[in-house]
């Protein structure tokens, strides 16, 4: 009882003491089709940290803006630019309070899955939105996944290599302004609740994850998530993700390494709009340098869908990367090729 009345005392006084950083990521990519189809896609973050209490604890806030010139070039269903989404002036990404001990962290506000989930270096490489919240998740629940978000209580503990992490959502994500759509709703008897846990190892060699997920509701029609916010209702019935995956480093030597990676994830309910996904790929690492390559399966209810991509990054100074990307895809809609140009702006 003392700590918490020491560390509400401490938090006004440390509002106007402590140096706020701000900081910001702009990202740009262009997409073609290989044929008449392009689009312009851009992304920019904010970000605000106010350190407190001697920078054991922060408020963190950022906001997303979103903007793009044409509809999506492909009928592809795992998503393959994983910044693409409608025009949208802004949105919550992250804003709550942070609370750091020396193996355990807390933070309790509005946040995305994917600040804290799915967020390997590795698989952060490529464009494609599988490689980062697997579609098991991100296709079969519309929860707080980008560019949505929703409030959260966090937290993780590390010890001797290992981590593990939790978190708990509402279990409908939102980006709107309004009364009946932002991400401060909290309405589990409707849109129930989400839990997301994950352990995690991690040694010089390698970097090993499982994990699990449970929703307290079915929803019809999960894939079209703008058309299931607006009319869909949701049923009692409870359903479980589940996943493991592993980076394993093949060659090293020099500050240059090649590494493995290998993802599997199933859904328990097969009414579910993604019922299991793989992945098989390889990355090479410098100082300056990343290139890989990313073959994925995503087994949909409504069909399977294979997907290869190929993809470079180049940083050229502290600040900016470019980055080339080329993507096959292939479902029953048909074949498609996908090349893109990202460039990224740190500041």
């Amino acid at each position: 009882m003392k700590r918490f009345l020491l560390t509400a005392l401490c938090t006004p006084i440390a509002l106007f003491s402590s140096a706020q950083i701000f900081s910001g990521t702009y990202t740009t990519e262009w997409h073609w089709d290989m044929h008449k189809k392009t689009n312009w896609v851009n992304q920019l973050r904010l970000n605000l940290n106010i350190p407190l209490c001697d920078h054991k604890a922060s408020i963190e806030a950022s906001t997303l803006h979103m903007a793009k010139t044409n509809a999506t070039i492909t009928g592809d269903w795992q998503t393959f630019s994983n910044i693409e989404v409608d025009n949208c002036v802004a949105a919550i990404a992250v804003l709550g309070y942070h609370q750091t001990w020396r193996q355990a962290n807390l933070f309790a506000g509005v946040r995305n899955v994917n600040e804290d989930f799915f967020t390997s270096p590795l698989t952060s490489i490529f464009l494609n939105s599988s490689c980062g919240l697997f579609p098991t998740i991100a296709a079969s629940y519309p929860i707080a996944n980008y560019p949505v978000s929703g409030l959260t209580l966090y937290f993780d503990v590390s010890k001797r290599g290992f981590t593990f992490r939790n978190s708990l959502y509402n279990g409908v994500g939102y980006m709107g302004w309004n009364r009946h759509d932002n991400p401060f709703l909290v309405r589990p008897k409707r849109d129930g609740v989400f839990n997301i846990s994950q352990l995690e190892y991690t040694c010089s060699t390698g970097q090993y994850y499982v994990g699990a997920a449970i929703h307290s509701r079915h929803f019809a029609n999960p894939i079209e998530a703008e058309t299931l916010l607006e009319n869909a209702q949701p049923t009692r019935h409870t359903s479980c993700a589940w996943w493991g995956y592993a980076e394993q480093k093949l060659w090293g030597a020099g500050g240059k390494d090649v590494w493995g990676m290998l993802q599997y994830s199933e859904n328990t309910s097969r009414k579910n709009a993604c019922h299991r996904y793989a992945e098989l790929g390889a990355t090479y690492v410098d100082s300056l340098n990343t290139c890989g390559v990313s073959a994925q399966f995503a087994q949909f209810s409504q069909g399977k869908e294979y997907s290869l991509e190929l993809t470079y990054k180049r940083q050229l100074n502290a600040s900016i990367a470019l980055q080339p990307s080329f993507q096959y895809i292939k479902n029953k809609n048909g074949n498609y090729t996908v090349v893109c140009a990202r460039l990224y702006y740190d500041f």
